[in-house]
């Protein structure tokens, strides 16, 4: 036995519905102008901050790596070893360049 809704009951369900579809549309056109006016104009300076993160990273290991080599800071052989831990760093970050290209 089911019962047949009324009128009444459709038509809220419909306003219910259209008034959900207008605020999730509003909230999405809210979203992406905050996005284009706070967001965007501040990616460069993320991304600048990152890389010298990364570049202050890349720094600290190769000084490990030299010192663990028993290498003293400001020595010809350490100068040397930072030399081929860069070299090695390119062509490693090269290769890896060229797979994602394919």
């Amino acid at each position: 036995m089911t019962t047949k809704p009324t009128q009444s009951t459709v038509s809220l369900i419909q306003k219910i519905y259209e008034e959900v579809h207008i605020a999730l549309w509003a909230i999405l056109v809210a979203f992406v102008s905050w996005f284009l006016l706070f967001a965007v104009p501040k990616l460069p300076e993320a991304r600048a901050r990152a890389e010298a993160f990364r570049a202050n990273e890349i720094v600290g290991e190769q000084d490990l790596f030299c010192e663990k080599l028993g290498m003293e800071a400001k020595t010809p052989g350490y100068q040397k070893c930072i030399s081929s831990l860069q070299e090695y760093r390119a062509r490693v970050e090269q290769r890896l360049a060229d797979e994602n290209q394919l």
